[in-house]
């Protein structure tokens, strides 16, 4: 019985991916921070006036804002009704680009903020259903973010950094608390989603972390590494392996805020 159930599971996520994704409202922008920097931002809207519930998805430290997981997830969720405003770090564009992130990182939480800021401001953004996310890099900044300001009204980390394995070792050291600090005190929605092959987030440490949440938050492991690709393929197979795991995370995601805005 299991087995057909995962069969039918992955029959379901392969048909969601191939269903058309209505057309979308895409305005770019550049933000500007009170460092005056510039960050650019996608921000993709539903057909209509709105207002709109809206996630802001913060980047990974080198995963751009138009790369598979953060572009897929914002057209499922534009076609589930719900704004999505992406970015990139101001380090990452500009007379910066190629540099890096700042060693507190307060000049990427100073981006995020300043997208925050701008989707509070949009008339097709309902400001009271705003959530944040981000992916990797992009989901401590969010964390700080969300632990900051209690009107979000949701989190959710893509490829959470929650371990790493020192070189010479097998067992995974747990850098979830350092990352995502506080949790116990945390009862707002949330989710984590990582991949099977991650090296940043093993699978049970992440399950630890969500284990001492004030609240339930969702996890769910997909195929594949930090990027949701797996290395082991090579050519056609490795493409279609990124596109149904990008597909999963996206439904995934679609799936936890959906369910949210229903309530």
């Amino acid at each position: 019985m299991p087995q057909i159930q995962h069969s039918l599971i992955a029959c379901t996520l392969a048909l969601l991916a191939a269903l058309p994704v209505p057309a979308l409202a895409a305005d770019a922008l550049t933000a500007i921070t009170p460092r005056d920097a510039a960050v650019p931002v996608i921000a993709d809207f539903p057909a209509g006036p709105g207002p709109f519930a809206a996630i802001v998805l913060a980047p990974g430290q080198g995963y751009h804002m138009a790369l598979p997981a953060l572009e897929q997830t914002a057209l499922r969720l534009v076609a589930q009704g719900i704004a999505v405003y992406r970015f990139n770090w101001a380090y990452f564009s500009g007379p910066t680009k190629g540099g890096a992130p700042s060693d507190d990182l307060s000049k990427e939480l100073e981006d995020l903020r300043t997208v925050l800021a701008l989707a509070r401001a949009e008339p097709r953004v309902n400001p009271t259903q705003l959530s944040v996310g981000g992916k990797s890099l992009g989901s401590i900044v969010a964390w700080r973010a969300f632990a900051a300001d209690a009107s979000l009204r949701s989190g959710l980390f893509l490829t959470p950094v929650c371990s790493h394995v020192p070189k010479g070792q097998s067992i995974p050291v747990d850098v979830a608390d350092e990352n995502y600090p506080h949790i116990t005190q945390e009862r707002r929605p949330m989710a984590f989603i990582a991949g099977d092959r991650d090296p940043l987030c093993a699978p049970a440490v992440l399950y630890r972390l969500a284990a001492k949440a004030g609240t339930t938050p969702r996890v769910a492991i997909v195929g594949g590494d930090h990027g949701f690709g797996n290395r082991a393929l090579t050519g056609d197979a490795a493409t279609q392996a990124e596109a149904r795991n990008v597909a999963t995370v996206a439904q995934l995601v679609s799936d936890f805020l959906a369910d949210l805005y229903a309530q």
